[in-house]
């Protein structure tokens, strides 16, 4: 066994969507891997036999496919694929095996959200169109003749998002396509996004979540639900509580509609928990919260490096209506959880110290397929064989077998320090690898993005942290306030404040581990990534106890950020005052106000394809340091990678920002 390399981050193949077929016998499910060669990543269905308990490929390799859905005789599988580029299609292959078949003849755009129809004759999804002027087509034909590209037109804030691109007047519709003829027609055509459609269990109607008001960019917290025919008409709204939705199953009687979301429509910043609310699916004023009461989260919000969470449907309910299942990120952990349809307490069925990143239940509910992972141990496909009580999950596949035969992944220790006011420190530590407790080593101190989401710690694999690690550095990471996991106090304890509580929880990390024998308490680091790196850019601006930094992605103007984030700002909610009269409190906190107090050596990573946190949050910060001839370096990486550089950028770029955080690293701790 030897550390964890560098190299390894692209060695790991990520296992996603679980999806388990109608019997319970097989799952279908996605790999992705990556060309170092081609610098692309590909998808591609692999297939697990629950009583062999092997894994084995399923489709082709050299595109990607995804999203694969079993049709209700689960003799057939539909899935998502780009092999017919450009844009997407929707494919068909026999579940026991052979070529696949292009079922849809679409234009040129993204296809996302696959539904059967109960009686396997249809196919709903999403469709969104490629501009006419933004095809391959239009592009090349510019490019022969020298033109421009043409001009973008917003009359909407949203009206782009990282990591997607503009949408250019063109939205996410509802599609039926005809499973034998392949005839597809859309729904809608509006100038909304629409969500994932979900079928009556009687065939003849489509539910889905969108937000038609004319204000829509304006009101982002007020989504509806809407009911439209199968075979076309007019949607009508689903009378339901104001607020964030998503997700909606109908019970297997149709009397029900489950959903996650909740009803504070002036929290726009993910304070609130996310719930499981269920009204009667004619509608109704008042939803049933089934998981208020708990404190908990629904939903994947651990956050990690090397893992594909998310797929499927968040929320399912057992095929007599009785239960309902879904997941909760709570303490570090994303555990798969039930509870009673009409009320009572929350199961979790999967252990803790670990991550579920998707789930299914076969047609009779006795057996559900996750994909579940920890700190040493990258997502597998396990299965459980009792949906009411935890059990041990049972493996049935080893996609990453030969690379953990090789490399020492190390578990972090966990340790809860009191944050002064009554709670808690969440606090993990992974030590250098082959540590010698006789010995002080370097330190980091890792801040987390959101800031309402939360590190896996013991749960969830994390190359970077374990990497560096192994680089020989102490690597100290937390849930502070502002985390989810720990309550909506804990969440909210930031609101319109941040750099106050969080920022002392950070340093309640820091100090614990300047205590510990084997840190060298005058060789310490701060970085993180997008909140993270605001955090970086806001600790340096009010301490001179780091020896350097590196904010990649942040946050540095919450005053200019608030007109330039994908995600239109609703001011007045989550900081008060506005941009144009009263910016005082987002200016209050902004790193950039304490810029002059900064004497650090910072190191900026930011990219011209983020949308999320724009560019110009760096240069700003890069401008006043140098002006005052701090020691700053500021890495502009291309636009061909968004936000989410370090999870899901180019293969080449990923390893170029890791080297180059090391090298910083190292040329100011030794």
């Amino acid at each position: 066994m030897r550390p964890i390399a560098l190299d390894d981050l692209f060695r790991f193949r990520l296992v996603g969507d679980t999806q388990i077929a109608p019997d319970g016998k097989r799952v279908v499910f996605t790999v992705r891997r990556t060309d170092r060669e081609k610098n692309k990543y590909y998808t591609a269905l692999w297939m697990a036999d629950v009583a062999c308990e092997t894994a084995r490929p399923f489709t082709g390799d050299g595109h990607s496919d995804g999203e694969p859905r079993w049709s209700p005789d689960g003799s057939t599988i539909a899935f998502v694929s780009d092999r017919d580029k450009p844009g997407s299609q929707v494919y068909l292959i026999r579940a026991d095996g052979g070529e696949a078949e292009k079922l849809t003849s679409l234009p040129e755009g993204g296809v996302t959200g696959l539904s059967w129809s109960p009686d396997g004759s249809r196919l709903a999804f999403l469709f969104r169109a490629t501009p006419e002027e933004r095809t391959d087509k239009a592009n090349k034909e510019r490019k022969e003749k020298e033109l421009s590209s043409p001009v973008r037109v917003h009359r909407k804030l949203f009206y782009r998002l990282d990591g997607f691109g503009y949408y250019d007047a063109s939205h996410w519709q509802v599609w039926v396509a005809d499973c034998k003829t392949g005839e597809a027609r859309a729904l809608t055509d509006e100038p909304h996004n629409h969500g994932t459609p979900v079928w009556s269990p009687d065939g003849s109607t489509l539910v889905f979540v969108a937000n038609r008001r004319d204000d829509s960019d304006l009101k982002g917290m007020y989504d509806d639900l809407w009911r439209i025919p199968a075979s076309g008409g007019d949607p009508v709204r689903i009378p339901a509580p104001d607020g964030p939705k998503g997700a909606p199953a109908f019970s297997p009687d149709g009397k029900r509609l489950a959903y996650v979301g909740h009803t504070d429509v002036d929290d726009t910043w993910g304070g609130r928990n996310e719930r499981v609310l269920v009204i009667p699916a004619e509608g109704a004023a008042e939803a049933v919260d089934l998981t208020g009461a708990s404190d908990m989260a629904v939903g994947y919000l651990t956050l990690s490096d090397m893992h594909d969470a998310g797929g499927g449907s968040l929320v399912q309910w057992s095929p007599d209506g009785s239960r309902l299942y879904f997941p909760i990120s709570a303490h570090g952990d994303t555990r798969l959880c039930t509870i009673p349809s009409d009320g009572g307490d929350i199961v979790p069925l999967t252990p803790g110290d670990t991550e579920m990143g998707s789930f299914s239940l076969s047609a009779d509910g006795s057996r559900i397929a996750v994909s579940l992972g920890s700190a040493t141990d990258p997502h597998e496909v396990a299965v459980l064989d009792n949906p009411i009580e935890p059990v041990r999950p049972r493996t049935v596949s080893e996609i990453n077998c030969e690379v953990l035969s090789e490399v020492d992944l190390q578990m972090p220790d966990a340790v809860e320090l009191p944050n002064g006011d009554g709670g808690i420190v969440h606090t993990w530590l992974l030590k250098p690898t082959h540590c010698d407790e006789g010995k002080r080593y370097p330190c980091i101190v890792y801040v987390h993005g959101g800031p309402a989401l939360q590190y896996g710690g013991r749960a969830a694999p994390f190359h970077e942290l374990q990497w560096l690690a192994a680089e020989g550095f102490v690597v100290v990471f937390s849930n502070p306030r502002g985390s989810k996991g720990y309550g909506e106090d804990h969440t909210r304890a930031i609101h319109g404040d941040w750099g106050n509580r969080d920022f002392a929880d950070i340093m309640t990390a820091a100090d614990y581990a300047a205590s510990l024998p084997f840190v060298d308490a005058d060789r310490m680091a701060i970085m993180g990534g997008s909140y993270g790196g605001f955090m970086t850019a806001w600790a340096i601006g009010h301490t001179d106890r780091f020896r350097c930094a590196i904010a990649d992605r942040l946050v540095g103007n919450m005053h200019s950020m608030s007109g330039t984030c994908d995600f239109p700002w609703e001011h007045g909610k989550e900081f008060g005052g506005n941009a144009w009269d009263d910016p005082s409190e987002l200016w209050r906190c902004s790193p950039l106000k304490y810029a002059g107090n900064i004497t650090t050596p910072l190191l900026l990573i930011h990219s011209d394809g983020d949308f999320r946190c724009p560019i110009e949050q760096a240069e700003q910060l890069f401008a006043a340091l140098r002006w005052q001839r701090k020691e700053v370096e500021f890495a502009r990486y291309p636009a061909e990678t968004s936000h989410g550089l370090s999870r899901n950028g180019p293969p080449d770029l990923r390893e170029d920002r890791l080297k180059r955080n090391l090298a910083w690293l190292k040329r100011w701790m030794g």
